[in-house]
């Protein structure tokens, strides 16, 4: 029993049922004396007992209502927010400050992490239910405050994406993301916050060959964890202030590490956006970055400024390296009714008359009707030429999707 009982601090579900059972039947079959009170909001009393007792309370009552609630905010005196399939609800429940600092005490026993005033930001995961944790207490923040993230997607494959409820993009425009991974391509995925650019570049990566392929992801913090899902082999690197592995050092353990693929998880600092460049550029290498954007059209001016940012030696050098290291932009968008879907999709070209990177749209969404719009701008034939001759994607596919109209090679 003290076994089940460390189980469930830990948030086991598996656990939290057994003590459901047992505290149901302790007092229903021995006192006699059913408990009716409503411990905790949309949960049965045994379950409130449960949590709050043995368990992490108000979240795993928020965690209970649905498999698609996908982020949880918990801040004293005000009610608990949560994201459900994108859609942000709200409920009925405000937490004390008290209840939220021992809330925030529980998980950082289970995070395995200091966090106090001295150290007032944590930043964790949650290994029972694969779920990212940021926290943060008074003074930095005014009140304590928790938010838990965690993935959804069941498969992560651009099949589920497609055939889900509400489609995140068309068969011709999955032909063209396998094509980019199969043919080695440097992809940069853009989006706001929420609109699935993280579990788009998951679905990317699991389409690579796990008996041929090597993977380096670098994160800010480990949130893919793509080798639990992923068979082949997989380095993953984070950014430990802590233990005083600096940003600028981790870049240099991703290059050592003879990756055919590097994935960048998110592209916020100058520093970030230069490697990302450095190791589109470098060499036979597949690589994929996301990045907070909204313009699918703009995107790459943007990188140039982070870039360029960081030590450019002047825009018009910083814009013909990201010419050739990034060779797709695929945008992401949502609507308020929580559709997360693919926007657009850009190819990029080096302009050698005005001397300027520029972004070519191969397809784009029309709002009005949902269809996607092939504008019938076709890739550059070196780039098909690396794509289908380096790497392996297939030319019939992009003579199919009419991106290309050159003949196959003897």
């Amino acid at each position: 029993m003290q076994r089940i009982l460390a189980l469930a601090e830990q948030g086991d579900r598996d656990s939290h049922n057994h003590i459901i059972l047992r505290l149901q039947h302790y007092f229903e079959e021995v006192l006699q004396r059913p408990v009716t009170e409503q411990i905790l909001p949309h949960v049965n009393s045994y379950e409130g007992l449960t949590f709050s007792t043995y368990g992490w309370g108000i979240l795993d009552a928020v965690l209970h209502l649905s498999p698609w609630v996908e982020e949880v905010r918990i801040s004293a005196n005000r009610n608990i927010a949560y994201l459900e399939q994108g859609v942000k609800k709200f409920l009925s429940y405000t937490p004390s400050w008290k209840e939220v600092e021992t809330l925030q005490q529980k998980l950082t026993n289970t995070a395995g992490l200091s966090f106090n005033e001295k150290k007032p930001r944590l930043s964790g995961y949650l290994h029972s239910l694969k779920a990212r944790l940021t926290m943060f207490t008074f003074p930095y923040s005014r009140v304590p405050t928790i938010l838990v993230r965690r993935f959804t997607t069941p498969a992560f494959s651009l099949d589920q994406l497609r055939t889900q409820q509400q489609p995140a993009f068309d068969e011709r425009i999955q032909w063209l993301m396998e094509q980019q991974v199969y043919g080695r391509s440097n992809v940069l995925v853009i989006g706001p916050m929420a609109a699935g650019k993280t579990t788009l570049m998951m679905c990317m990566l699991k389409l690579k060959d796990p008996r041929t392929e090597y993977i380096t992801i670098f994160e800010s913090e480990h949130e893919m964890r793509f080798g639990d899902i992923w068979p082949g082999e997989v380095i993953e690197l984070q950014n430990v202030e802590e233990i005083g592995i600096e940003l600028e050092h981790c870049f240099k353990d991703m290059y050592r590490s003879t990756a055919n693929t590097i994935l960048i998880g998110e592209i916020r600092e100058p520093i970030e956006a230069y490697h990302f460049i450095n190791a589109g550029i470098r060499g036979t290498d597949a690589t994929i970055g996301a990045m907070h954007e909204r313009f699918a059209h703009r995107a790459l001016h943007d990188l140039t400024d982070l870039v360029y940012q960081y030590g450019g030696r002047s825009v018009e050098l910083t814009q013909e390296r990201i010419s050739r290291a990034v060779n797709f932009v695929n945008s992401l968008t949502y609507r308020n009714n929580g559709h997360r879907f693919i926007d657009a999709i850009h190819t990029t070209e080096w302009n050698s008359s005005f001397n300027r990177v520029e972004s070519i749209p191969l397809v784009g969404r029309n709002m009005q009707t949902g269809a996607y719009e092939w504008t019938g701008n076709q890739l550059s034939p070196p780039l098909v030429e690396y794509m289908c001759y380096v790497g392996k994607a297939d030319i019939e596919v992009l003579k199919e999707l009419r991106l290309t109209d050159i003949g196959r090679q003897l």
